[in-house]
């Protein structure tokens, strides 16, 4: 599904790049160029971090 129309980014892209470390907003915005233009993905950016920190961060918090 596409989340940045402006620079034709799906959310597998941002998930992928998140699972390589790129896991902020901004880091997002710098690699991908997600929400630097109209800003209107904004809100579904958020989410997708929020998700992401909710699954992988949690878990690796149990494991140590």
């Amino acid at each position: 599904m596409y989340v940045c129309i402006c620079h034709d980014i799906k959310d597998t892209q941002i998930k992928t790049a998140m699972l390589q470390g790129v896991d902020s907003v901004e880091a997002l915005q710098s690699e991908l160029l997600v929400g630097t233009c109209c800003g209107c993905c904004m809100p579904m950016v958020q989410d997708l971090v929020d998700e992401h920190h909710a699954k992988y961060v949690a878990v690796d918090a149990m494991a140590v």
